[in-house]
């Protein structure tokens, strides 16, 4: 798979690219540091030659009411949105028009604290499925080697969190979906947190990817969701749980993994055309070394 996946980049290199899919990066309100995470983004996408890139940021918090009539994404201008966001509520005409772009056949690709906002949103709860909230709002699941995907019931167990920031590995669940496809079934990823304990209607999810969560890293001793997706209407929603950066936090190995990188382009590229053409890096991971790409 992994030969058959460069002679088609190969061919693209000799023939050109192949039709670009529009992605907007939607930030400008996050606990943790937005400005240098949408910089990532930005380069991730922009480094394979798959992606025009735009950029809108919300009002500030605690803008003005005029601050937010103004703000007006266009969602159905593009193929892809990628969400950076953890914060205000969203306008109502706002949240009505992302919902028509997703039931009308959008997608869209959640990262890390992006799944953390909205708990008096019912449709956003639905199309991500497990979020950020504690034990008593909804389901939570992880994954059985035995059983494969489980599911706690509302009260039961714990809530949302994290561990210390450190190395783990991420385990492939599903090899035979494009996105997953050829990448090796264990690699390491660097200095991250690890979320567990997330919680939500936990409906219709197909699983890409977990991790284990060890407990002697402030982990729940079971195989955590990473990467998932789920129907919403005519569209898709992607979830990527890794991606942590705090404000003046040094270490950004996270987004400058080459791993992580590999699954937001691919991520992207299958959303936007249901097929995956971008090849595994020859530098991938792997189970015992993170590699990653130079700071800029």
């Amino acid at each position: 798979m992994i030969i058959l996946m460069n002679i088609l980049w190969g061919i693209t290199l000799i023939l050109g690219p192949l039709s670009e899919t529009s992605v907007l990066i939607l930030s400008g309100q996050n606990n943790h540091d937005w400005e240098r995470t949408v910089v990532h983004l930005e380069r991730t996408l922009n480094e394979v030659d798959r992606f025009t890139v735009d950029v809108t940021l919300s009002p500030a918090e605690e803008s003005d009411q005029e601050a937010w009539d103004e703000w007006n994404p266009e969602f159905s201008a593009y193929d892809v949105i990628l969400l950076d966001y953890n914060g205000e509520l969203w306008p109502e005409r706002v949240r009505t028009n992302f919902e028509e772009y997703v039931t009308g056949g959008g997608n869209v690709l959640v990262i890390h604290a992006a799944n953390n906002p909205f708990p008096e949103w019912d449709a956003y709860e639905s199309m991500v499925g497990i979020l950020w909230r504690d034990k008593d709002a909804g389901y939570g699941a992880y994954w059985d080697e035995g059983q494969g995907l489980v599911r706690i019931d509302p009260g039961k167990d714990q809530g949302a969190g994290h561990g210390n920031l450190h190395d783990w590995r991420i385990t492939t669940r599903a090899s035979d979906h494009p996105i997953m496809s050829g990448l090796p079934e264990v690699w390491l990823h660097p200095y991250d947190e690890l979320y567990h304990g997330q919680r939500g209607p936990a409906e219709g999810m197909n699983i890409l990817a977990t991790a284990w969560s060890d407990t002697d890293s402030g982990g729940t001793g079971r195989h955590e969701l990473m990467a998932w997706w789920i129907q919403f209407g005519e569209g898709k929603v992607i979830t990527l749980l890794p991606g942590h950066l705090w404000r003046e936090q040094e270490d950004d190995r996270a987004f400058r993994c080459v791993g992580f990188r590999t699954l937001i382009q691919r991520s992207a590229e299958w959303l936007g055309t249901g097929d995956v053409t971008l090849p595994v890096p020859e530098n991938f991971p792997t189970a015992d070394q993170t590699v990653v790409v130079p700071s800029e």
